[in-house]
């Protein structure tokens, strides 16, 4: 007896619901896990994440290429959220420093492969018609992981530490046990030439070198200034559920931003859009280190989640508007290096210093003057029609090669 066919739709609906909350049970709760469970003061969490971002910056063209031209992007996907589960089990066992860091650095290298695929089959899924409808999708992502960071927050505050990674393998195998219902896709076998698709990415976009600049600043004082967050909560008198609290309504806020993007893009234009994101995140680390109030911190947790869902939402179209669908997965794939892969290393690894060391206020002006410097780049390496121009995000869905100039996406 046959099982009853899920819709495309719901595949994909189905795939962003259930990764919300793998990413709830881990992205939030890292540094104090690691502080807590494994007992890092911050610079030696700052080393942590950094070889983490290290360990992303090399998975992620190799994910990419490989899902777009060798094994396709549910294979790639499934593979990473197995792998990813045992590595989070194994980073429970009670290493010595190094072996921490290499345990993490593997479960990072799995964690990168499922987010790109999963943004690819969305993409590939809307068509270029419904590109800018996006948002639409990813917002079920983001309820989700609202709900995970309470949830979690709670268990984690009961409970202890220890259960954030026992957490967040349950929640990727949900993931995985979802993906059996989706379609397996066919992966390109055209010969991409040198550096093979993540070559092809950027000859077929010379802007995306412009995008990526843009990307590099605004996630580096993303990274140095979210990763120790949650200290700075604590440090103040919070805990864990106060930190789930926060973030769980960075993530409610996601969910209607996130669904608005489209309408905001059409008005807009991309690139506005995603200056308005950068200008969010540089108001929001800026009031981060501002203020010692445990509560009031976490209630403006809300402003990641405003500026996640402008730039995220956007850079993903960005990329759909640039790239051929057969470049999907590589395109978001070297997008992921850039934010959470290169930056991660200088952001988690100069932000761990200089929170140690010169304290929160130099750590979060910093962070938020990067993010207002991504802005003035991404002014001038997304300022071509197809990014510019509002009309264009309705009127030409065709993803275009922009020979005329420069860097960007």
């Amino acid at each position: 007896m046959h099982r009853p066919r899920v819709s495309d739709a719901a595949q994909i609906q189905g795939l962003f619901l259930c990764i919300g909350l793998a990413i709830a049970a881990f992205f939030p709760f890292l540094a104090l896990y690691l502080e807590r469970y494994h007992g890092l003061d911050a610079a030696r969490i700052g080393v942590v994440i950094a070889c983490c971002a290290a360990a992303r910056m090399v998975a992620n063209p190799f994910w990419g290429h490989t899902a777009d031209t060798r094994w396709g992007r549910l294979t790639v996907l499934q593979m990473c959220l197995a792998g990813s589960a045992v590595a989070a089990l194994a980073l429970n066992v009670h290493w010595a420093f190094a072996g921490i860091v290499i345990t993490a650095a593997i479960h990072s290298a799995f964690l990168v492969g499922p987010g790109p695929n999963i943004d690819a089959l969305a993409l590939a899924h809307l068509g270029e018609e419904r590109m800018s409808d996006y948002g639409r999708i990813r917002g079920w992502e983001s309820l989700t992981y609202a709900a995970g960071c309470l949830g979690f927050g709670l268990i984690l505050e009961r409970f202890g530490m220890g259960w954030t990674m026992p957490l967040f393998a349950i929640s990727a195998l949900v993931v995985l046990v979802w993906s059996t219902t989706v379609e397996r896709d066919r992966p390109t076998v055209e010969e991409h030439g040198r550096l093979g698709a993540v070559g092809a990415v950027f000859r077929e976009a010379p802007r995306f070198w412009g995008y990526l600049a843009a990307a590099l600043l605004v996630w580096i004082g993303f990274n140095a200034a979210w990763n120790f967050l949650a200290l700075r909560i604590a440090d103040n008198g919070g805990g864990a559920l106060l930190i789930g609290l926060g973030t769980a309504l960075g993530g409610v806020i996601e969910v209607p931003t996130m669904r608005s993007s489209s309408r905001l893009q059409r008005r807009l234009g991309l690139r506005r859009v995603y200056m308005l994101g950068c200008a969010v995140y540089a108001l929001g680390f800026l009031l981060w280190g501002s203020v010692s109030s445990p509560t009031l911190l976490s209630v403006l947790t809300i402003l990641e989640g405003v500026g996640f869902s402008l730039l995220f939402t956007t850079g993903v179209v960005i990329i759909g508007r640039l790239l051929p669908s057969s470049l999907y997965s590589t395109g978001n794939a070297v997008s992921a290096m850039v934010a959470f892969g290169i930056a991660p290393i200088i952001g988690a690894g100069i932000g761990g210093f200089i929170y140690e060391h010169l304290g929160a206020p130099v750590l979060y002006g910093s962070a938020s003057a990067l993010a207002a410097g991504a802005a003035v780049v991404a002014w001038f390496a997304l300022n071509t029609p197809a990014l510019r121009d509002p009309r264009a995000v309705e009127e030409d869905p065709v993803p275009l090669t922009l020979p005329d100039t420069g860097p960007t996406v």
